[in-house]
């Protein structure tokens, strides 16, 4: 009897609790579409407000805030004679999620870079190009500005420095412009309405 009992009240008493699903970070396109969400045990790299880029583990999110935690690690060398690496110490950096700026998410800081730098060496070479052909043809006056071979060479340079400045405008890195923006989800029972 004493058992049914105890069992009775362990059934009743899991059925009235329920798990509190944690909080997390969410970053999400300017139309509302979610890229990635970072959960507490994730490592996240983002750019805060005061210009430095954190590296860490999210230790937790609660109240608005990430707590992060860092390892400082200590090089040793074991009985087989190679480096091994120990944990010395550890400790947790709390940080408001709006001193965000903008998180590096393998999409964001890694895909078309290249093409960011490739236009802008095309905009440099060839707008420069223009440029100094220009400048020297009006100094010098030894070319003529206007004869056919000049002409276009100087709308070759000119059309790749304006593709450069197209590519560099459109596939520029993600330090220079925010396309996504960094969300709070709350997910508390007891939030205020």
């Amino acid at each position: 009897m004493s058992r049914l009992l105890l069992i009775f009240c362990l059934i009743s008493v899991s059925l009235l609790t329920h798990a509190q699903v944690p909080d997390f970070i969410s970053v999400k396109k300017k139309n509302g579409i979610s890229v990635k969400n970072y959960y507490a045990g994730v490592e996240i790299s983002f750019m805060a407000t005061d210009g430095r880029r954190y590296n860490a583990l999210i230790d937790r999110i609660a109240n608005d805030s990430l707590y992060l935690r860092y390892y400082t690690l200590s090089p040793y060398t074991n009985i087989f004679g190679t480096i091994s690496y120990d944990t010395v110490t550890t400790y947790v950096l709390q940080m408001h999620y709006k001193a965000i700026r903008y998180v590096y998410a393998p999409k964001i800081s890694y895909r078309k870079a290249y093409l960011g730098t490739l236009g802008r060496y095309a905009a440099i070479g060839g707008l420069g190009y223009t440029f100094l052909n220009l400048f020297n043809g009006l100094i010098q006056k030894a070319d003529p500005l206007l004869d056919d071979r000049n002409a276009r060479n100087v709308a070759i340079s000119t059309g790749i420095g304006a593709a450069g400045l197209f590519l560099n405008r459109k596939f520029r890195g993600g330090e220079k412009s925010n396309r996504y923006k960094i969300v709070y989800v709350d997910m508390r029972d007891d939030k205020p309405q």
